[in-house]
């Protein structure tokens, strides 16, 4: 008996937390405080699911002692800002460079799903801007326009310009106009490599 008591009111402890919880969550203003605040509320929930587990199973645990050793070990590093800064920019630099790997093999697979013709994008140049409405979009995209066939078109021999070799001027219609509207960068910002 005395077990389900201590079920029923571990229990409705934790529903009752994660409602209030919740409900403070929601109050909380969109800004950098709120990340932050979600860390102490998860902290906190956990806390409170585990430490009648460790009650159970071991009389002598102390949750002070255990806090208390925890942050001795780990304050340098919380307390450091600067290393929270390095954390949170290589976090960040890390999700762009996901973000355009992932863009580049969408927009190869669209291309070749809705025009036929095979692409590879060589280089993107997305708006990196957290929090700006234009965050993700394409600012400048270079493709190269893969070949299905062993014959390859001979290129244009242009003598005497100072024009970069390696930029066609014949660009893609179908390929172009498809990226224009599906990704909405503007067909200045479409490049074709050799």
């Amino acid at each position: 008996m005395q077990m389900i008591n201590f079920l029923k009111s571990w229990i409705t402890t934790i529903v009752t937390l994660i409602i209030f919880l919740t409900l403070a969550e929601l109050i909380l203003p969109e800004n950098s405080i709120k990340k932050y605040s979600k860390f102490v509320i998860g902290v906190i929930v956990i806390l409170n699911i585990l430490v009648p587990v460790f009650k159970l199973f071991d009389k002598s645990f102390n949750l002070e002692a255990n806090l208390s050793v925890f942050e001795k070990k780990y304050e340098p590093i919380l307390n450091n800002k600067e290393n929270a800064n390095q954390l949170q920019n290589k976090m960040k630099e890390t999700t762009i460079n996901e973000f355009k790997e992932k863009l580049k093999e969408n927009i190869e697979k669209d291309v070749l799903k809705n025009t036929g013709k095979k692409i590879s994008v060589k280089r993107i140049d997305v708006n990196t801007q957290f929090g700006s409405d234009a965050f993700g979009s394409i600012n400048y995209i270079e493709l190269k326009k893969e070949d299905s066939s062993d014959i390859k078109p001979v290129e244009k021999v242009v003598i005497g310009n100072n024009k970069s070799n390696s930029i066609y001027e014949n660009k893609d219609k179908d390929i172009v106009n498809y990226i224009t509207k599906s990704y909405r960068i503007s067909e200045e910002n479409i490049v074709f490599v050799k």
